[in-house]
């Protein structure tokens, strides 16, 4: 119904982010989410209750659990169980270092039934220096096989987010090969960045070794022509065509060509509570306050954030656009009703540890 409204009104909130911790396990090199959380404290149980119940009045849609690392709070379990009570679709995003067999199963038991995980290469050493973790390579594969094992095998759209960059642009096909392989959904988010810019986001690091320059557009626009051929293939790739058109230019320049839609259709939540634009950007209105549903609905708040929001140049982080793109453009509505048709018929089938490794090893050896 939240898909349905936001498409009518397009002023309905389908998709939320709640980073529910402002802690992570990792320090990756392009990110500084949890840096710059540090003095924000975490909401208590009641308190995301009382944010449940408000989005629950919002109408909203499905709210995306992430962090910093969300698999840090003992109490995970619990907070998916208090949005799923209150007719919340949850997924989680983690990077899947901490994720165990034993905590998949509790989560599943409180209601979660999808999640997404981060992997950004098939090379253990380059995964390990992105992060800054040693043996994190290791860890991920390993929460690959715990979701493979005990996920749902049918109708299941588990995600694998990788972020390309620089460091990885010329093995995305083979992440995708290896994501297909193993039927999870790939999702390729372009690098974003504080580098050489005016504007400083809440996110993005200064991670120049990520960044493209002038001599790389032409790989860039050879990947991606490659990933929109695999697409139609049927590879897994959960981006739509029209993201996988758009992306070569925000690698290459920086430019964006859809209009963002917060707070109308989407918006981040703190991991104080916070009402956030986008993860990137700052608010300091607190969505526990009483008064917060009429302040959400008054012009005033909208038409600040509106404000603000048009002074942005701009992202392409997956998620924004796509909804945009479901909502605004028809071709895209159509594109993903027939893949959610698609994944609504497949059936996974499990693959362990040691043939995750024997499948890497052998798209490396094509390679």
């Amino acid at each position: 119904m939240a898909l349905l409204r936001g498409v009518l009104t397009k002023s309905s909130p389908i998709y939320v982010q709640f980073a529910v911790s402002k802690f992570c396990n990792l320090q990756c090199r392009m990110c500084e989410a949890a840096q710059a959380r540090k003095d924000e404290r975490e909401l208590s149980l009641p308190e995301i209750k009382k944010l449940a119940g408000l989005l629950n009045k919002l109408k909203a849609g499905i709210i995306i659990l992430t962090g910093g690392e969300p698999l840090l709070r003992e109490d995970l379990a619990e907070i998916v169980d208090i949005f799923t009570q209150r007719g919340l679709q949850v997924r989680l995003q983690t990077n899947g270092v901490l994720l165990t067999q034993e905590k998949m199963r509790q989560l599943l038991r409180a209601g979660l039934r999808e999640l997404t995980l981060s992997l950004d290469t098939l090379d253990p050493q380059k995964q390990d220096r992105i992060n800054n973790y040693r043996g994190s390579w290791e860890k991920i594969i390993s929460a690959l096989a715990v979701c493979s094992k005990v996920l749902p095998r049918r109708g299941n759209m588990t995600g694998v987010n990788t972020v390309v960059s620089k460091l990885n642009i010329q093995e995305i096909p083979s992440i995708v090969k290896f994501v297909t392989g193993i039927g999870f959904y790939s999702s390729l988010i372009p690098v974003h960045l504080n580098c050489d810019t005016q504007n400083r986001f809440i996110v993005r690091a200064d991670a120049p070794e990520f960044k493209f320059n002038a001599d790389d557009a032409g790989i860039i626009d050879k990947i991606y022509e490659e990933l929109i051929q695999m697409k139609k293939n049927n590879y897994h790739i959960h981006n739509s065509f029209r993201f996988l058109k758009e992306s070569p230019n925000f690698l290459k320049y920086g430019k964006v060509n859809w209009p963002c839609d917060s707070p109308y259709l989407y918006f981040s939540i703190s991991p104080g509570g916070h009402f956030l634009p986008c993860v990137d950007m700052p608010g300091t209105k607190s969505m526990l306050d009483d008064d917060f549903l009429g302040t959400f609905y008054s012009k005033s708040f909208q038409n600040a954030i509106r404000e603000s929001v048009e002074k942005c140049p701009g992202c392409f982080y997956a998620c924004y656009p796509e909804i945009s793109y479901f909502c605004r453009d028809f071709r895209t509505m159509v594109e993903r009703f027939w893949q959610w048709l698609r994944i609504a018929s497949f059936i996974r089938q499990p693959v362990s540890y040691q043939e995750l490794h024997r499948l890497i090893e052998k798209i490396k050896m094509d390679n």
